[in-house]
């Protein structure tokens, strides 16, 4: 159950959403593909900058390499 002086902002990127729990945002649950976090209203500028922060992190550039090597065909196949 969600706190009522919360919100909840949603994150569609797995990655994301990984930099924003390891910065100490609470998971809630899932909605589909989002992961949903549960935050107070004066965060919210703080998580949005994160979202970004992320981009321009070597996690992100971490989760980047992840996703090529997903997609690198058998060495047997080539």
């Amino acid at each position: 159950m969600t706190d009522p002086d919360t919100i909840t902002r949603s994150v569609s990127d797995l990655g994301a959403g990984a930099y924003l729990l390891m910065h100490g945002y609470k998971v809630v649950g899932r909605q589909g593909k989002d992961i949903m976090f549960e935050i107070e209203p004066k965060e919210i500028e703080e998580f949005e900058t994160l979202q970004l922060e992320y981009l321009r992190s070597e996690f992100h550039r971490f989760d980047a390499c992840i996703m090529s090597l997903k997609k690198i065909q058998d060495h047997r196949n080539l």
